[in-house]
Formats: structure tokens, C-alpha cells, sequence
């Protein structure tokens, strides 16, 4: 595929936990400004897991209005405003039209709209709502999207537990290599804090139900880990071939230079303890991207906090990058950010993006006491510089899907 273009990500768009926009994520990274707090109110009451890093005074009023934000889920709403907040990084005055594709992948859609809406009309489900199926359905992310934007494009939506963010950016590199669109918005969105699902995560062991300041309990990679922290938020990216972008003189934050999948095909929640599916999709990355292994500066880890996934994918980080001091920087974002579910990877890509641009690695909150089982380059204490030019950005989920993007500075 030596003719298929190099494909560029020139717009972010961030809806999260420490502030809308991507300044605001980037100085959150680098200040150690968390999103987590211990979530208040009756419906929270009793359950195992109390924390979380929800979407605070989230104000709609500048992107939608009130009347198409009735028929929108929480997560579609998330997702608009990323995408518009993108658009209008990316420089981007007008993407109507069949040349823009849209991918907006999630893990849960409208599951808090669903269960509010079941639970209300429980004793007569005859009198259902017309706005249900467009309020949960898992494509009414990027529907509402290409009707804001005027896209007629191809608009993909998907579900991949919490690697659907990076299987949104995956696609829409392919989008570009195959010269179906000029521009993708690509990204994913996730809203889903029920007590509901809190409470099933938690009784799964996947919570940390620990107790203390909030801001200390996400703890990727710490050995005193206990189980992540579930969040909030929607990711966008502009891509568009790097061609594109340098004929009307964009910003490019960075080029992604290659993507892969796999799965694990071993457990609906657990991952390989080997972190065999993961090395799989690590290598492929790797493999397809050009770049050696001492090209890589960073890896962006998925690093959710909980004991298994930190041992499996340093494990296989290991076996790929280098183990211990000659593996690459490794940074682990949901320190700060908390677990954002479908949009985890999106946010990744994104963070990897910011990275290659600032060229500059933020280090990782939390982390006390490194565990001797994850042996690999956890940057400790301040940010330090990317010394080479590629960055690698992890993302796995429940039923071990895992996706790996290799991201390169432009």
C-alpha cells in the first residue's frame, strides 16, 4: 500500500472530567489536576463503588439546542460537542457533504436514558416513548453528528467495550487509505455512571471500592492498586491525508503511521494473563508502522488500575518494547482522567497526539510504589521530553478486544 496516503490528525475535541477543549486535558496530565470525585446523592447510596469522574455543569446551550438535545442520550449529546469543539481546531469552517466520513464508536450508548426510561413505564409498557430507541441506540452518536454537519459520507458507529474509542481512529485511518472521504471525524463517547452499572463493575472486581481523597484512588501500575475508576467523556479527532492537510495549511499534531487488532479469544472480561492478544496487536502496530522499537518514545498505556490488566499489558510491552529501563517511556492517562469506558481510547489517541505535538510526556499520577510485576519505563515525578519520534497508544477491553495505534511526531 505504498500509494495510500499518510493520514494526519489535525483537530481535537475533548468533553472530560477536567474540562472541555484539549488544553484542558493536556494541563490536567501535566498539573496531576484529577477528575475523580466520591459521587453524592440517594441513588448512590449502598453502593459497593462510590467513585467516579463525571461530567460536571456540562452546558449544552453553545452546541445544540434544547429541542434536538431532548432526542439525544447523554452520550450523543458528549459526542456533538467534541466533534464541534474538533472541527473548529482543525480549522475546519464547513465538512457538509460526501467527501467527510463520520465513526463514533461507544461501549454502553444510552444505557442511563434506557434504564430511567424502563423503570418509569415499568408497569405499562404499553406506554413506551417514541424517543426510546433513538435515545439508547449505539449509532445515534454519529447519526445526530452528520445531520449537524451536514455529512453524507459513510457514518460507521461501533461497539468495542474499552477499545472502541481506538477501533473509531482505526477505522477512519482505513477510511482515508481506501480514498472514501477527505476527512473523518473519528472518536467515541461514553456516559454511562448508573448505579446500575456501577454497581455490576464493582461486584465483577473491576471497581476499586477503596475509600480516602479521591484524587488518589486511580492508581494504574501502583502496587497498592484497586480496581479503576469509571468516568465519563466523548474524544474526537479530525483525520484527513497529510496532503490534505498541508494544501490548506493545517496544524498537524501528529501522523498516524499505523494501526492493528486482535483479540485475546479468552475470556468475556479477563484479559490473557500473558498478555498474549495484546503483544499481537503491539506487533502488528509496530510491525506496519516503519519504525523500530528504539523509534518509539512513549507508549500511551491503557492502565486501568486493576492488577490484571497493568501485569498483562506489561507483560506484553515488555516483550515487544523493551522491559524495565529500555522500554520506552510509558505514561498511564486514567490516573487523572479515570476509566472512560468506550471513550478510554479515543482519549488515548488523543493524549498520544498531544504528546508527539508538545513533545513532551506526562508522568504518572499515583504512582507511589511501582508493582515489580509491571516492569516496564513508568515515568515518575515530573514530565519528561519525547526522545524519539513515535508514540504508541493501547487500548484493550472486556471480551479482549485490544487495538494499538502507532502514532508518529509530524
Amino acid at each position: 500500500m505504498t500509494d495510500s496516503p499518510i493520514v494526519a490528525i489535525t483537530g481535537i475535541g475533548i468533553v472530560g472530567p477536567t474540562g472541555n477543549g484539549h488544553p484542558a486535558l493536556w494541563s490536567s496530565l501535566m498539573e496531576h489536576r484529577s477528575g475523580v470525585i466520591r459521587l453524592e446523592g440517594e441513588q448512590y447510596d449502598g453502593l459497593p463503588a462510590r467513585h467516579a469522574a463525571p461530567i460536571a455543569d456540562f452546558d449544552l446551550s453553545p452546541y445544540i439546542d434544547k429541542r434536538a438535545a431532548r432526542r439525544m442520550g447523554r452520550f450523543a449529546q458528549f459526542a456533538l460537542v467534541a466533534a464541534d469543539l474538533a472541527v473548529a481546531d482543525a480549522g475546519l469552517s464547513d465538512v457538509s457533504g460526501p467527501r467527510t466520513a463520520i465513526t463514533i464508536h461507544t461501549g454502553a450508548g444510552g444505557i442511563p436514558e434506557g434504564d430511567a426510561d424502563v423503570l418509569k413505564r415499568a408497569d405499562n409498557p404499553g406506554r413506551m416513548g417514541p424517543l426510546y430507541v433513538p435515545l439508547v441506540s449505539g449509532n445515534m452518536a454519529a447519526a445526530n453528528a452528520a445531520i449537524k454537519f451536514g455529512v453524507t459520507g459513510p457514518v460507521t458507529a461501533g461497539v468495542g467495550a474499552c477499545a472502541a474509542g481506538t477501533i473509531a481512529v482505526a477505522e477512519g485511518f482505513h477510511t482515508l487509505r481506501r480514498g472514501d472521504a477527505d476527512v473523518v471525524l473519528a472518536g467515541a463517547s461514553d456516559a454511562a455512571l448508573t448505579p446500575y452499572l456501577m454497581s455490576s463493575l464493582a461486584n465483577a472486581g473491576a471497581l476499586s471500592t477503596a475509600e480516602g481523597d479521591p484524587a488518589t484512588l486511580s492508581r494504574p501500575f501502583d502496587i497498592a492498586r484497586t480496581g479503576f475508576i469509571p468516568a465519563e467523556g466523548a474524544a474526537m479527532l479530525v483525520l484527513e491525508s497529510l496532503e490534505h492537510a498541508t494544501a490548506r495549511g493545517a496544524r498537524v499534531y501528529a501522523t498516524i503511521q499505523s494501526v492493528a487488532l486482535s483479540c485475546d479469544a479468552y475470556h468475556v472480561t479477563a484479559p490473557d494473563p500473558n498478555g498474549a492478544g495484546a503483544e499481537l496487536a503491539l506487533r502488528g502496530a509496530l510491525e506496519r508502522s516503519g519504525m523500530t522499537a528504539n523509534q518509539i518514545g512513549c507508549v500511551v498505556a491503557h492502565g486501568t488500575g486493576t492488577q490484571l490488566n497493568d501485569a498483562s499489558e506489561a507483560a506484553a510491552v515488555g516483550r515487544v518494547l523493551g522491559v524495565g529501563a529500555s522500554s520506552p517511556p510509558v505514561t498511564a492517562p486514567k490516573a487523572v482522567l479515570g476509566h472512560g469506558l468506550g471513550a478510554a481510547g479515543a482519549f488515548s489517541a488523543a493524549i498520544g497526539a498531544l504528546i508527539a505535538y508538545h513533545g513532551a510526556i506526562p508522568s504518572v499520577m499515583n504512582l507511589d510504589h511501582p508493582d515489580p510485576a509491571c516492569a516496564v519505563n513508568l515515568v515518575r515525578g515530573a514530565p519528561v521530553q519525547l526522545e524519539q519520534p513515535g508514540v504508541i497508544v493501547n487500548a484493550f477491553g472486556f471480551g479482549g478486544q485490544n487495538a494499538v495505534l502507532s502514532l508518529r511526531r509530524n
